[in-house]
């Protein structure tokens, strides 16, 4: 990838931002109380709940590699319309939806619309940037998105008490919509569409790049970790007697703290070693977890919630940035889709397997196990060994 030309890289993502907003913000209308809406409105199962995210999961997996690998050859706004528009399509299914086949339907569309939209933001974002700031334009982007996460999460829950869950669905939809004349105000620039001079196939990548290959196995151990307590957050919330509102709140304001520290650590990730603040997470991401699942009160459970989201906005950016610094001719799409896709399906199983400890052991042994499972993938990126910063890349 060459180095971005441009004085001011964040001037032409403006549009893609405000799209990720808006995006992000109709998806926390409702996935904030996703949770508690299945197993304490609709009294599923723990399982049920773990097999859902399931699919979503498996859907958006499945769209990140193939996304990866055409954003690497044509213009980004044909993969981001299509992925606004079967994203909402699956909302508004949710919203008529009640059983599990309709339900599971619905995960399906959405989990491909957000692989395909989030995937080829992240390819465009990162090669606007360049090598020297990727972090940074990836942060802004990110940071973004995660203010969109923050209104929803704040919204939510006083919309549902006040009009009921349906709201929300419709809700989400208009929102998500609004952002496809954005996307529109993208330019197509050739120099970022560049093809990868490598083969891109995903077992090519594997046997050739041993740097990727450890970067993927410590975060496949990270994913599989966070993916299972992540659908039972808002659970444990309810647990301890939070209101919907006080779900949404604490939902809030995990994601304003990730939203308030997530450029210092995307601006950091440029002019540091990235690999150290992605080593950092992981270990922080065990006390965090930790802190959370023992929290006794509304309070304690605040405090718990704006740590992991200090903690929790250390990830992205140094991920990407990792990822830009170890391109070596394969095309940024491609591994971007590559890392998103190995760590989306091994992490595929961990929403059920949640599930299961929950019906089985309980809540707090549920955070203990992920946050242990967690920490073994910290070898793994000590393998990496230092990274090399060379500020020309192909």
């Amino acid at each position: 990838m060459a180095e971005n030309s441009s004085d001011d890289p964040l001037s032409g993502t403006l549009p893609l931002a405000v799209a990720y907003f808006l995006v992000n913000l109709g998806a926390w209308l409702w996935y904030t109380l996703w949770g508690k809406y299945l197993i304490l409105d609709l009294g599923f199962r723990g399982e049920e709940l773990g097999a859902l995210t399931m699919l979503y999961n498996l859907s958006y997996a499945l769209m990140t590699f193939p996304s990866g690998r055409i954003s690497d050859k044509i213009d980004p706004r044909k993969i981001l319309s299509i992925g606004v528009a079967t994203s909402s399509a699956g909302v508004l299914l949710l919203a008529f939806s009640t059983n599990i086949p309709l339900i599971g339907l619905a995960s399906i569309l959405i989990g491909l619309g957000e692989g395909a939209f989030f995937t080829s933001a992240t390819v465009y974002a990162v090669r606007r940037g360049g090598l020297s700031r990727a972090g940074m334009v990836y942060g802004f982007i990110f940071s973004a998105g995660l203010l969109g996460e923050v209104s929803g999460s704040l919204v939510s829950g006083y919309l549902k008490e006040l009009f009921g869950s349906r709201i929300l669905f419709f809700a989400s939809m208009i929102v998500s919509l609004s952002a496809l004349p954005l996307i529109m105000l993208l330019k197509a620039e050739p120099r970022l569409m560049s093809r990868g001079k490598r083969s891109a196939s995903l077992i090519g990548i594997l046997k050739e790049h041993a740097k990727f290959k450890l970067l993927a196995i410590g975060l496949i151990f990270h994913s599989i970790s966070f993916n299972a307590i992540f659908p039972f957050i808002s659970v444990y919330a309810g647990w301890l007697g939070l209101s919907d509102s006080g779900i949404g709140l604490v939902n809030f304001l995990w994601l304003f703290f990730m939203f308030l520290t997530t450029m210092f650590w995307s601006v950091l990730a440029d002019r540091l070693e990235s690999r150290l603040i992605l080593l950092g997470h992981l270990s922080l991401s065990f006390f965090s977890w930790i802190t959370y699942a023992h929290s006794w009160n509304f309070t304690s459970i605040m405090a718990a919630a704006a740590f992991m989201g200090i903690v929790s906005s250390m990830d992205m950016p140094a991920r990407r940035k990792i990822v830009a610094e170890i391109d070596k001719g394969y095309g940024i799409g491609s591994l971007i889709g590559s890392l998103d896709l190995l760590t989306m399906l091994a992490s595929i199983p961990a929403p059920l397997i949640g599930g299961l400890i929950y019906q089985s052991m309980g809540l707090k042994q549920l955070f203990w196990t992920a946050s242990i499972i967690n920490l073994l993938g910290i070898p793994f990126l000590l393998r990496m060994g230092k990274l090399n910063l060379d500020r020309s890349y192909a």
